[in-house]
């Protein structure tokens, strides 16, 4: 008798996608029923672990954006990246005070496995969320392990499938998935803000931006200022360049800038003010095109004891208004002149007079130094001259 070799029927057979997770698990101090503050900052992350950068960065992210997803006010990172000196961040309290923020997230990330075998994959992602308030009094901690498996089905159809299935998620690209489902898996567990504290917590996104100056402060630099909304983010926008504004006092926001370094911009030219939750206003200013006016090339020869500062001019008087022009020298306008002489080129100066004419007097003095002066008391670079004998 013939005997007849059936198949077992029990070659591995591997799904071709399967996504396994356990429950979240929730540890709360919060009572039945209560919230989380609406405003929260997520601490920066922690990179000391053995999980690359970019990954830590990608459930970071990730956290954030579900967050702002289920309603909750979610300070700025470059407010905790700028302000935090360790991710622990034990500037938090003062943090909380300036910007309006009552909880603060940290997440941290235990461990990502990857594993590929002949015919299927398995990765795991392990990781906890955690809340505490501006007093460091935990809230509300959920840790979730989230994985993913798959793989060819030997004996079906899908064995193309299933490669291709491999084939993707043998490469980084599996760590998005896995971060954007971890996050939505613990988030979800966070109880949302109510109504009311929406409502309540108003001043945490008001913003005013009163006032925004560019002037000349020295012949070479200018200082761009703003005022508005204390503790908030304040930029100068220059075309498509960004530059951070420095706040020098409560609301008073200020920084300066090299003619010598930044060129003409085109396009926007606007003071941005920003709160810790995203919300912005702007106001348009114009950036000096021109330094405090140069006085080389404009002083003639000295004759009888006098000099004329051409294209210019000084005070009340015109009177060089249109002598020496030129395309690079134009007309310029200052409020006086200054004289300064010296025995020596070397120096030292001393100042000797002030004068609000074109038509300037100089000293008996082997050197003489003039420089001008123009709004706001800004000086120009002097220039040297041999004075009369």
């Amino acid at each position: 008798m013939k005997r007849v070799l059936r198949s077992p029927g029990i070659l591995p057979a591997l799904l071709s996608l399967t996504l396994t997770a356990c429950a979240p698990k929730v540890t709360s101090s919060l009572p039945v029923g209560g919230s989380l503050p609406l405003s929260l900052a997520v601490l920066p992350p922690d990179y000391s672990g053995d999980i690359p950068r970019e990954r830590v960065d990608l459930v970071h992210d990730a956290i954030v954006q579900e967050l702002r997803n289920r309603n909750f006010l979610v300070a700025e990172e470059s407010i905790m990246s700028n302000l935090c000196s360790a991710p622990s961040c034990p500037e938090r309290s003062e943090i909380g005070r300036n910007y309006l923020i009552d909880g603060f997230v940290t997440v941290t990330l235990d461990s990502f496995s990857r594993n590929n075998f002949i015919a299927g994959y398995y990765n795991q992602l392990q990781g906890s969320v955690s809340v505490v308030d501006t007093k460091d009094t935990q809230l509300i901690s959920i840790s979730h392990t989230e994985n993913e498996s798959g793989g060819v089905l030997l004996q079906s159809g899908q064995v193309f499938q299933g490669i291709v299935s491999q084939i993707r998620h043998s490469g980084d690209e599996v760590f998005d998935d896995l971060a954007e489902r971890f996050a939505h898996q613990v988030v979800e567990k966070l109880p949302a803000p109510t109504s009311s504290e929406t409502a309540g917590r108003s001043e945490a996104t008001s913003l005013a931006l009163t006032s925004a100056t560019a002037q000349w402060t020295s012949p070479s630099a200018y200082t761009v200022c703003a005022n508005g909304t204390p503790h908030s983010l304040a930029y100068l926008l220059l075309g498509t360049t960004r530059t951070p504004l420095r706040e020098v006092s409560p609301g008073h926001y200020c920084r300066a800038f090299s003619s010598l370094v930044s060129g003409p911009s085109s396009g926007v030219e606007a003071i941005e003010l920003r709160t810790a939750f995203g919300n912005s206003a702007r106001e348009a200013i114009s950036i000096p095109s021109e330094p405090p006016c140069a006085l080389k090339d404009r002083v003639t020869p000295v004759k009888t004891g006098r000099a004329e500062i051409l294209c210019t001019t000084v005070g009340g008087d015109n009177s060089t208004r249109g002598k020496g022009c030129s395309s690079s020298i134009p007309h310029c306008g200052v409020d006086k002149i200054l004289i300064y002489q010296a025995s020596q080129a070397a120096g030292p100066y001393q100042k000797v007079s002030e004068q609000r004419t074109a038509s300037i007097k100089l000293p008996q003095a082997s050197t003489v130094a003039i420089l001008a002066v123009g709004k706001g008391e800004v000086s120009s670079q002097p220039i040297v001259v041999e004075g009369t004998k």
